[in-house]
């Protein structure tokens, strides 16, 4: 099966002389699959996928949240965690109680045996308090091109979705979402920030988002692919 790039989109082609139309899929894991007749030309194939676009970018966003789950942490020493796209690993230490149970030092982590098995609200608490700085400074610089303003920002669990926002220009942003690299943190703040004026996946919400990231099917699809590792 040949990719093609049509409209800024990789899709992969089928081709078969049994079809007499177009046909799109958004497959599970976000990959795009375009179904064509023999005879059927790219400008041809190029007007319809135009014409789906919008259609396309919300079937790809539909598979954005955290649908599964990573393998469970074990909090052991040598373990690898996300922080800003980089992988830190993590180290078990003895330590005095006085000391912070979980910190970031000299480019990894450390946990005190002691508090093991409070793992994984530990390294929540810390995505938490840590991640703020990262996400104002995408929220600070990408507002002013939509260009909207926003009430408050909040970080919190928001089960399966990386982010969303309120009926009062209030922002809320997953923990999770602090594990991502720059690139699709900026992607999730853009979808944010242009909901606060375009409340539907309409054609105006998209049309919005891709003046700003003319990239955004790939990074969308880009979370829908390797979202899951980034995860507790």
């Amino acid at each position: 099966m040949n990719t093609v790039k049509l409209a800024d989109l990789d899709f992969q082609m089928r081709r078969s002389s049994d079809r007499a139309t177009v046909g799109i899929t958004v497959e599970r894991d976000g990959s795009l699959v375009l179904s064509a007749p023999e005879a059927a030309s790219l400008e041809d194939l190029e007007r319809v996928v135009g014409t789906k676009k919008t259609w396309i970018y919300t079937k790809l966003a539909e598979k954005e949240p955290l649908v599964q789950s990573a393998p469970k942490k074990e909090y052991v020493s040598g373990e690898g965690f996300f922080y800003l796209g980089r992988s830190y690993r993590l180290k078990v230490i003895d330590a005095d109680q006085d000391e912070p149970k979980l910190r970031f030092l000299q480019s990894r982590f450390e946990l005190r045996r002691d508090v093991k098995s409070e793992g994984q609200n530990l390294f929540i608490q810390w995505y938490s308090d840590h991640f703020r700085p990262a996400l104002t400074r995408h929220i600070s610089r990408l507002a002013p091109r939509i260009p909207v303003e926003y009430k408050s920002v909040q970080i919190r669990d928001l089960g399966y979705n990386w982010g969303t926002c309120g009926k009062n220009q209030d922002l809320y942003f997953h923990w999770r979402a602090a594990m991502l690299p720059h690139r699709m943190i900026e992607y999730v703040v853009t979808h944010e920030l242009v909901h606060l004026v375009e409340k539907k996946h309409s054609p105006a919400f998209w049309s919005k988002v891709e003046t700003i990231l003319p990239d955004c099917a790939q990074r969308i699809r880009w979370l829908t692919e390797n979202g899951p590792q980034y995860d507790l």
